[in-house]
């Protein structure tokens, strides 16, 4: 074939035809359920009044709803949206940063969690005030205040924005209606609805994730067809162990930089945190952390497998790439190619495009509620309180829901803001790196090493945050310029074919794009250039270990004029200061740390933590007796 060719390719738009009632009522269905479960635990949940029970559900739930709380919240549309893309670009080697999930889940378990559940905290950063100073506190919550603000309508833009380019759901009123309905279940019934409105759409999304898996193995004609087309373009290839940081996808990026990725949402965000806590013991929050390991694991499989499905289907034909003489794309956008595929190739399903759009629907409501029970808690505890500390309980509850109602319309209101953004992607990244990342390593600083003072922890905020926006906004602006090395994998429209139900017709330059894996390392590029190719799997890495290593060095600085002050055990992940106490002994180690808890400021929640390092110590459990 030549080089060019010219081809019949047809275009269709009016996909969103394949939008009848059915897929309108099971859309309604799911957020009139959504919004009954919150005006249940409103109004006939009489316990749901006071600031304790409806920010942290009085600490009584289940595993169950937690688990699946955890895991809809943390899987938001862009996650379900964004993942298939990069498996269709970047093949089989993606699955490595699904892989990280498990370490990063036994890092949380058994290093921070454990300091958390023992403080019994309502504000996760409340952590930083009584570890460094009220300042560091007042910073890191400003930062997640700002993240759950900017986070909201940008996980409810992505969806939005791809429904109406090719389902003809209006943007605009598909995230007000979405936002509505977050702002009155979360408002009314706190964080016991917002559990179990995510359990439900949770039970959703993995359903419409499997039904959208098992269709589309249909449609392509099964696993040999898919891995044979996966073949042809060397998407079948996972034994890339390149060690060169520009790499996109390897076996580096996944396991390493993929950790670093998923910690921060986990151990930074006060959502996450908030909803382990909720349950009453120690075991049960490990539980939930376990069990939620495997269900983001299948949804992140199953994400990596419908981008690898779409591939191919369109093996012959990217819709991203085909472009018509009049400049018409059949999918204008990477994100878009989801919704393309299950109204394009599945759409003569009944009601499969209903079901995916519940499943990006669930996805988008579980992450703006979570964010809304969040905000409350940390402008409550944070700011509130120490303001107005003779307040009752009572009112406090009353005031968590006006919070959580204004904070749900403000930020909708950035929706305009968000339109302007362009790619939502490599946002949303920037914004983790900017406001997150700090926080994990801060959090860190503080559980891990005994000598970190106050100002240098703080101190190393600047060149962390200053090195995310570096990397961070560089990189988006060197990729909007087109100046960043092209590493998709090959891509073809010299296949595209003619769909005989469309009305309109148009004429396609398809051109094949086969290229080496590597070849765009035999490219020249500026050095900033070079610098900012960095992949954006390493930026968190950037991000967190630049908070840690700033924050000790300049505490060392700090430390030689200035003798710190102790830090109390019970501020300390124990397996972390059991280990100092093996490598230093207990009398040096004492220089640094308080390990008597005689303190009373918070012992009606806490354990004898000094009990815990001796019981390690011995070969006991760091909690013998202490989870029950």
């Amino acid at each position: 074939m030549s080089e060019n060719m010219t081809l019949r390719f047809i275009f269709d738009d009016d996909y969103h035809a394949l939008f009848k009632w059915t897929e309108y009522l099971i859309f309604a269905a799911l957020l009139c359920v959504s919004m009954g479960i919150g005006v249940f635990y409103g109004f006939f949940n009489k316990k749901n009044q006071t600031s304790e029970e409806f920010l942290m559900a009085g600490r009584s739930m289940t595993v169950f709803p937690v688990t699946l709380s955890l895991m809809c919240s943390f899987v938001s549309a862009i996650t379900l949206m964004g993942n298939p893309v990069e498996a269709y670009y970047y093949g089989f080697v993606y699955i490595y940063f699904s892989a990280s999930l498990i370490p990063m889940t036994f890092a949380l378990v058994y290093l921070y969690v454990p300091v958390f559940f023992q403080l019994q905290l309502t504000s996760a950063y409340e952590y930083l005030e009584k570890r460094f100073s009220k300042t560091t506190r007042r910073i890191m919550s400003v930062s997640a205040i700002i993240h759950l603000m900017i986070y909201m309508p940008l996980t409810t833009w992505g969806p939005s924005l791809a429904l109406d380019q090719v389902a003809g759901v209006n943007r605009y009123i598909s995230a007000a209606v979405i936002f509505i309905v977050c702002v009155i279940y979360s408002s009314i019934g706190g964080l016991k609805a917002v559990l179990w409105t995510d359990a439900l759409q949770g039970i959703i999304m993995l359903g419409a994730m499997a039904t959208i898996v098992i269709a589309g193995l249909i449609e392509i004609g099964g696993f040999d067809v898919l891995w044979s087309r996966l073949a042809e373009t060397g998407r079948t290839n996972a034994a890339i162990f390149d060690i060169d940081p520009r790499t996109r996808h390897t076996f580096w990026t996944g396991l390493i930089g993929a950790y670093f990725s998923w910690l921060p949402l986990f151990a930074g965000t006060q959502a996450q945190i908030q909803r382990y806590l909720s349950v009453p013991t120690l075991r049960d929050a490990r539980r939930c952390l376990f069990y939620n390991l495997f269900g983001v694991l299948a949804i992140v499989l199953m994400c990596i497998l419908i981008g690898l499905l779409i591939f191919a289907k369109y093996y012959d034909c990217d819709p991203v790439s085909a472009v018509s003489p009049l400049g018409t794309t059949v999918v204008s956008a990477s994100d878009q190619l989801l919704p393309f595929f299950v109204i394009e190739a599945l759409g003569k399903i009944p009601i499969l495009p209903g079901i995916l759009l519940a499943g990006l629907t669930s996805g988008t409501l579980s992450s703006v509620s979570s964010s809304l029970n969040a905000l409350p808690a940390i402008i409550i505890e944070d700011y509130v309180k120490p303001f107005r500390p003779g307040l009752s309980a009572l009112k406090l509850g009353y005031l968590s829901k006006v919070i959580s109602g204004v904070g749900g319309t403000l930020s909708f209101c950035l929706i305009f803001v968000i339109a302007a953004v362009g790619n939502i992607l490599p946002f949303a990244s920037l914004l983790h790196g900017t406001f997150i990342g700090p926080i994990v390593g801060l959090f860190s600083l503080g559980m891990f090493f005994p000598w970190t003072n106050n100002l240098g922890s703080t101190l190393a905020l600047i060149p962390s945050v200053a090195l995310t926006l570096f990397f961070g906004i560089g990189s988006i602006l060197k990729n909007n310029a087109g100046e960043l090395p092209d590493q998709r994998l090959p891509l073809r429209t010299d296949g595209c074919y003619v769909n005989e139900t469309i009305s309109r017709t148009y004429i396609v330059n398809a051109q094949y794009s086969f290229k080496q894996n590597d070849a765009w390392k035999d490219e020249t590029y500026t050095p900033l250039t070079e610098v900012l190719s960095i992949s954006y799997t390493w930026q968190p890495v950037v991000t967190l270990v630049s908070t840690v290593v700033f924050g000790l060095l300049f505490s060392f600085i700090i430390n030689l004029f200035k003798k710190p002050p102790k830090v109390k055990a019970k501020y300390m992940t124990p397996i972390i200061l059991t280990m100092w106490i093996r490598i230093l002994g207990m009398k040096r180690l004492s220089n640094w740390v308080d390990f008597d808890d005689s303190d009373h400021d918070d012992d009606n929640h806490q354990s004898d933590n000094t009990a815990s390092v001796r019981n390690s110590i011995s070969g006991d459990s760091l909690y013998k007796g202490k989870e029950l």
